[in-house]
């Protein structure tokens, strides 16, 4: 007697497995994907998932860490964003540089990873609508579109950091060690 299984990838895929566990049945998706390729991939993927973890830190974590940097360097880089902000333009552009190199310094060690994705993602969706306004710039389709950019670049990373609030640091971490 076999039994059923439903892809976890795809709703609608279904595997019959004999009483051996040969895999019967469909062998693609409705995408043209074969199954076994992507049971190959989440096998790799399960095993591989604390590394993962660490490198998807590594890359976000140090994306923030060299803004933040880049911007303690040279403050007006942010400072024009401030302008429309109650208090010092100065004090902001601090307050945002020293949010990008603390969280991304957390997140790459993994220490207290979900307090500090909260705030980056909250980070990314002020500095998106604070800093770039692009349906505000109507006279110049040079500028507008460069503040559209960079709009949606800071949303994608408020996505990235809502995975790791999520996900967590994984067990090669300061959260877990």
């Amino acid at each position: 007697m076999g039994s059923t299984h439903t892809a976890p990838w795809h709703h609608c895929t279904l595997l019959v497995c004999d009483a051996e566990g040969a895999l019967k049945g469909k062998t693609k998706n409705k995408f043209g994907v074969s199954v076994m390729a992507l049971r190959v991939i989440d096998s790799l993927v399960l095993r591989s998932e604390p590394l993962i973890l660490l490198l998807g830190r590594i890359c976000i974590g140090s994306l923030y860490l060299m803004s933040g940097i880049n911007h303690w360097r040279d403050l007006t880089l942010l400072t024009h964003f401030m302008a429309g902000l109650p208090g010092s333009t100065e004090v902001w552009a601090m307050l945002a540089a020293t949010i990008e190199i603390v969280g991304g310094v957390a997140l790459v060690l993994g220490f207290r990873t979900r307090e500090f994705a909260l705030l980056l993602v909250l980070f990314n969706l002020f500095a998106a609508a604070i800093g770039h306004p692009y349906w505000s710039i109507t006279n110049d389709a040079t500028a507008r579109w460069a503040q559209f950019i960079h709009f949606w670049k800071d949303i994608g990373l408020a996505g990235g950091a809502l995975f790791v609030l999520a996900r967590g640091a994984g067990p090669l971490s300061f959260d877990r060690g």
